[in-house]
């Protein structure tokens, strides 16, 4: 890792009653006297000029960049020239609600990963959230303007990002785009790497006020050097991040692709990109899946929710730059939508669907609605009817000539 530029080891985010060796920034009932004489304050010179030992952590210098966490929670200076342990008892704590950006799905202050194939829409999702965030058009109580911030390593600002924004009716002033970052005496900005810009991150978010979120996207891009399926690697990238989400008060949405599953066995949970370290550190996940009925529609599934109740899948599409929540119920998970481990009786009602698909099929396209009702009437399920046209290669194909009330057909992939 490289040096941070402006270490500080002495910074530690805790609680309202450290053990002896730690001490609060200010406390105003302190007694002078009671203080340790070797204090910074009293032998400033016997700090000893050589480096230490070990560079400081991105963590370190992330508490010292903000001015005060959002939780509540307090600074303390370590005294001594080691580092030492702060703790206090669980009722010292005071109880506080958790905060949502979307109430019961995106937490405010905290990570959440949205996962998907490429080409699904997911950087509409986050640029819809940033643009409604902007007008204070979200459905929290209340519901007020906020700040974004877009890390974009795929999307350029001038031809994609800005024309969505403005289509979406977002105020372009309340959504900042980091270009990158740029060196000293530097005349061309790299991408910002968590591994080791993190202080600067930090600094940068200080001074955006009234911030209510972060995009990453996607966060493979913005890793460095880090190895992204080594666990302990990518949990101490994670680690920082959700202090910082946690310090800032703002919602942090990391966007990753899913990794390949050839025989449709992972679940969801499993299916991110990299190591499992990322559905760990994030505190709720979402996938983003094509409708298996409709190829226009996409459906979010929440994979999990480790802070609330599991919300049920919701349904949307893009429609001229827009994205358009539709007013459907949604039966359909990730599970069911990606794949995932099958019991005996599922793999025997999948096959006989398959069965069932053939027979209806070898002539040419029929219906979808006439395939559906004939399934139905022979018992098959809409679950095992769904999976078995995925695993077939069974499509979905739009009539021509009625615009959006044609009618949709089936027929085997070419």
């Amino acid at each position: 890792m490289a040096a941070i530029t402006k270490p500080v080891r002495n910074t530690r985010k805790t609680g309202r009653s450290p053990n002896a060796d730690a001490q609060p920034e200010s406390t105003p009932d302190t007694k002078p006297e009671t203080k340790p004489a070797s204090t910074p304050e009293t032998k400033p010179e016997t700090k000893p000029e050589t480096a230490p030992a070990s560079e400081p952590s991105p963590a370190d210098a992330l508490q010292e960049s903000m001015p005060a966490p959002s939780n509540g929670g307090r600074i303390y200076r370590n005294p001594t020239d080691g580092p030492v342990m702060v703790t206090r008892a669980a009722s010292e704590f005071e109880t506080q609600p958790i905060r949502w950006l979307e109430p019961g799905l995106i937490p405010r202050g905290k990570l959440t990963l949205l996962a998907g194939d490429p080409g699904l829409g997911k950087s509409f999702l986050t640029l819809d959230l940033a643009a409604r965030l902007s007008v204070g058009k979200l459905p929290e109580e209340p519901s007020v303007p906020a700040r974004s911030l877009i890390l974009s390593a795929e999307d350029d600002p001038a031809d994609t990002i800005r024309p969505r924004l403005e289509t979406m009716g977002a105020d372009l002033s309340r959504v900042s785009i980091l270009e990158g970052v740029l060196r000293p005496e530097g005349k061309a900005c790299r991408l910002a790497r968590l591994d080791e810009d993190m202080q600067i991150l930090a600094n940068t978010v200080g001074r955006i006020r009234n911030l209510g979120l972060i995009v990453i996207d996607p966060i493979s891009a913005y890793l460095g050097a880090t190895d992204s399926h080594n666990n302990a690697d990518v949990r101490s990238v994670l680690a920082d991040l959700a202090r910082l989400a946690a310090w800032t008060g703002a919602a942090v949405v990391c966007v990753t692709h899913l990794n390949k599953d050839q025989n449709n066995q992972k679940k969801a949970i499993y299916r991110a990109m990299g190591s499992l370290a990322f559905t760990a550190a994030a505190r709720t996940v979402f996938s983003v899946s094509k409708h298996p009925d409709n190829p226009e529609k996409r459906v979010v599934s929440m994979v999990k929710n480790n802070i609330g109740q599991h919300a049920p899948s919701r349904v949307y599409r893009i429609d001229r730059g827009r994205v358009r929540w539709l007013d459907e119920s949604c039966s359909l998970d990730a599970d069911t939508i990606e794949g995932g481990s099958e019991s005996v009786d599922q793999v025997t009602a999948v096959e006989e669907a398959e069965r069932f698909l053939r027979e209806l099929l070898k002539k040419g396209p029929v219906p979808a609605s006439l395939a559906n009702f004939e399934a139905t009437t022979l018992g098959i399920s809409d679950w095992a009817l769904k999976r078995a046209r995925r695993r077939m290669g069974v499509v979905a194909v739009k009539s021509t000539g009625q615009g959006r009330e044609s009618p949709w057909t089936w027929r085997m992939a070419e």
